[in-house]
C-alpha cells in the first residue's frame, strides 16, 4: 500500500475501532429471584452426599449394572449429546462473525469488449479480445458498534448452555426411569412368588378338603369352593408373567439393548430398600435442578435476543477490502505494477422496512415474557414435585408397616382356622376367607414394598440427584 493510503485509512479505522464497545443494543440481563420457602412441609434427611449416585443407597449390583448401561447406550440420551454438540457448534457460527472474514480468490477470464463505443480522442483500443488473470484476497469485517453481534453471542451461548443442561436433566429422568422399573421387576417376582406360595397352600387344603369328602365328613360344595379359590389365585400367574416380560422389555429400551438381554435378570431377587433422604434447602434446589437451570439459560439466552433484533435498528458499519494481482500476461501477474487493492467502510441502515424490524423486536420482547413465565413455571413444578415425593415416601412408609402387620396376623388366622377346620370345629367359609385375605395381604405388600423404593427414587429425582 502506498504511504499516502495508509495516512488516509488510519483516521476513520481507528475511529470506527473507538466507538466497538462504547454501547450495546438491548436489556443486561440479570438472572430472575423467585425467592423460595424457608423449609420443606416434608421431612428431608441430613446428607446431600447420595445425591449424585443415589442408587449405590440400596446396595443392589444389578441395579447399579444396568444404570451404567443405561448411561452408556441409551439412545435417548445420545440425541441429547449429539444436541449439545450441535449447539456447540451453532455458537462457534455465531462467535465467527466478530472476526475478520477473509477469502481466496483467483480467476482466468477470455474477454471481449465492444468496439461500438465512442471513446475520447487519443485513448487506445486494447487488445480485444484478451486473456485476463486475477488472483488475491478478500476481507470483510463487521465492527460491532452496538454490539448486535455481542447479543449474538451471548444468545448462542446460552443456548449452548441450555443444552448442557437439558443433557443433564435427561440423565435424572433416565437413571430414575430405569431404577423405578428394576424395582417394578422385582415388585412383580416378588407379587409371583406369594401367588405361588398361596397356590401350594391352597392345594394342600384342596387335598384335605377332597379326603374329608371321601370320607364322608363333609359336603361337595366344600370341595367346588376350594378348587374355584385354587382357579382364582392360578389366574393371577399369567397377567404377572406377561407383566415381567414387559418390564424387562422396557429395561432393554433404556439401555439401548435388544430384547432378551435382561433375561440374567429373571431370576427373583429381593425388591431393593433404603431409607436415606437427601438434605437440600429449598433455595438450592433452584441451583441444583437441571430443567431449572436449562430454563434460565433459556431465558437468558431469549433476552439477548431482543438486543439482536433491536440491533437492526441501528446503522452498520463494515470494513471491506480486496488485494489482488491483475494482468494480461500470466508472466506479468505476480509483479508490483499489476497490484490491485481497495479499503474502506461501508456503512448501511435500515430505511424503509414496513415495520419489520420492530415487529421483530417486539416478538422478541413477547418471547422473553413467555421463557420468563416457563422459568417460573419450571421452579413451581420443582418444589411442587419435591413435596409430593417426599409425601409418598412417608406415606407408603407407613402403609408397609400396616401391611406386614396384617400379612403377620393373617398368617396366623389361616393357620388356626385351618386347625379348627381339620377337627371339624369350624367351616370350609371360614378357612377360604382367611386364605384369600393373606393372597391379598401378601401381594399388596408386595406392590406396597415397590411403591416405597420407587418413592425414594422419586425423590431423589424430584431433587435433581443423578448428574
Amino acid at each position: 500500500m502506498p504511504r499516502k493510503t495508509r495516512f488516509l485509512v488510519r483516521p476513520w479505522v481507528c475511529c470506527a475501532l473507538l466507538c466497538v464497545g462504547c454501547a450495546t443494543v438491548g436489556p443486561e440481563y440479570e438472572a430472575p429471584d423467585m425467592g423460595a420457602p424457608a423449609a420443606w412441609l416434608g421431612e428431608t434427611g441430613d446428607s446431600d452426599e447420595a445425591l449424585a449416585a443415589w442408587w449405590l443407597l440400596f446396595d443392589d449390583p444389578a441395579l447399579t449394572a444396568l444404570l451404567a448401561e443405561v448411561r452408556a447406550n441409551n439412545r435417548q440420551l445420545a440425541m441429547a449429546v449429539a444436541n449439545l454438540d450441535r449447539y456447540a457448534a451453532m455458537y462457534g457460527v455465531v462467535r465467527a462473525d466478530a472476526f475478520p472474514q477473509v477469502g481466496a480468490q483467483g480467476s482466468a477470464a477470455y474477454d471481449r469488449q465492444t468496439e461500438r463505443v465512442r471513446r475520447p480522442p487519443g485513448m487506445p483500443i486494447p487488445d480485444n479480445p484478451t486473456w485476463l488473470y486475477q488472483a488475491g484476497f478478500s476481507m470483510a469485517w463487521e465492527l460491532d458498534l452496538w454490539g448486535r453481534v455481542r447479543r449474538s453471542k451471548e444468545a448462542a451461548r446460552g443456548r449452548f448452555e441450555a443444552a448442557a443442561e437439558d443433557v443433564r436433566h435427561t440423565l435424572v429422568l433416565l437413571q430414575a426411569q430405569a431404577a423405578a422399573e428394576y424395582i417394578k421387576l422385582r415388585a412383580v417376582q416378588a407379587r409371583l412368588a406369594t401367588a405361588e406360595r398361596n397356590i401350594e397352600l391352597q392345594r394342600e387344603t384342596l387335598e384335605v378338603v377332597r379326603g374329608r369328602f371321601d370320607a364322608g365328613m363333609t359336603g361337595e360344595i366344600d370341595v367346588f369352593q376350594a378348587e374355584m379359590n385354587l382357579a382364582a389365585t392360578e389366574a393371577l400367574v399369567p397377567s404377572l408373567k406377561a407383566e415381567l416380560d414387559e418390564t424387562l422389555n422396557a429395561l432393554c429400551v433404556l439401555a439401548g439393548a435388544w430384547p432378551g438381554a435382561f433375561d440374567d435378570l429373571r431370576e427373583a431377587g429381593p425388591i431393593p430398600a433404603a431409607d436415606t433422604l437427601p438434605h437440600l434447602l429449598p433455595a438450592e434446589l433452584v441451583r441444583r435442578r437441571p430443567d431449572i437451570r436449562s430454563a434460565e439459560r433459556d431465558l437468558a439466552a431469549q433476552t439477548a435476543r431482543i438486543g439482536v433484533a433491536q440491533g437492526e435498528l441501528f446503522p452498520k458499519l463494515a470494513l471491506d477490502g480486496m488485494f489482488a494481482f491483475a494482468a494480461t500476461d500470466p508472466d506479468d501477474l505476480v509483479s508490483s505494477a499489476a497490484r490491485v487493492f481497495s479499503i474502506g467502510p461501508v456503512l448501511s441502515m435500515p430505511v424503509f422496512t414496513g415495520g419489520k424490524v420492530r415487529s421483530t423486536v417486539r416478538a422478541e420482547e413477547a418471547a422473553a415474557r413467555a421463557a420468563l413465565a416457563r422459568y417460573e413455571k419450571t421452579v413451581l413444578t420443582a418444589f411442587g414435585e419435591c413435596e409430593d415425593a417426599l409425601s409418598r415416601f412417608a406415606r407408603t412408609g407407613e402403609q408397609v408397616a400396616a401391611l406386614r402387620s396384617a400379612v403377620a396376623a393373617a398368617v396366623r388366622a389361616v393357620d388356626l382356622v385351618t386347625e379348627l377346620y381339620g377337627t371339624g370345629l369350624t367351616d370350609f367359609q371360614r378357612v377360604l376367607d382367611a386364605q384369600r385375605q393373606l393372597a391379598q395381604y401378601e401381594d399388596s405388600l408386595a406392590q406396597a414394598e415397590g411403591a416405597r423404593a420407587a418413592s425414594l427414587v422419586a425423590v431423589y429425582k424430584a431433587f435433581g440427584g443423578g448428574w
